[in-house]
């Protein structure tokens, strides 16, 4: 399964358009780019799970990592009863199948955007940019979130997801800020493989 692409050496979306000669390659789960947007993909369907279960939760990071992936939100601590239905969850919104669509904004609308949507850290993340960058997000159905991507093109696309242990982390790496909860899961293209 195609996960993502390379143009000229960087990862891009599949949904990037090609307008000119260039070395493009095609990465799968195979490819450690592929596996990392694939992965990626993941957390914004955990986000979105936990955002549908605990809409006060607030949104921090949710990087792709070599073993799977993780987010981070302010919110209560989540035990083992809330990690399966937060899976649940997840597995519900894979079989919604809703595109993710990436869009831009510039600066100022986009910390409006997450000032409207109550999202403190985002704004935080926004306004470290410098004064001129055009700010990326993704949306899947209701769901938007501010990420550079790259991301698979619809949450059909996850098969196989698991959430596997929670902690807590400070905002940032530093014990001055925040403690928040972090949720640690993975994912494959086949339930055998996550077995």
């Amino acid at each position: 399964m195609a996960c993502a692409g390379e143009i000229n050496g960087e990862v891009v979306d599949l949904r990037t358009i090609v307008k000119e000669d260039c070395e493009l390659n095609i990465l799968t789960f195979n490819d450690e780019a592929g596996k990392l947007a694939y992965r990626h993909t993941a957390s914004h369907i955990l986000a979105q799970a936990v955002k549908r279960l605990y809409p006060n939760a607030k949104l921090a990071i949710g990087p792709a990592i070599e073993a799977g992936f993780y987010y981070d939100f302010d919110s209560e601590s989540f035990d083992r009863a809330a990690l399966d239905s937060i899976e649940k969850e997840m597995k519900k919104i894979t079989k919604e199948g809703a595109a993710i669509e990436q869009f831009t904004l510039p600066r100022n609308e986009a910390i409006q955007l997450m000032k409207d949507k109550d999202e403190p850290y985002k704004v935080e993340l926004i306004e470290d940019l410098p004064e001129d960058e055009i700010i990326s997000f993704y949306q899947q159905g209701d769901f938007v979130d501010l990420c550079a991507g790259p991301h698979l093109m619809s949450t059909k696309g996850v098969k196989a997801i698991t959430l596997i242990s929670s902690s807590g982390a400070y905002w940032r790496g530093s014990e001055k800020n925040k403690m928040l909860a972090r949720i640690y899961g993975t994912a494959f293209t086949k339930n055998a493989d996550l077995e």
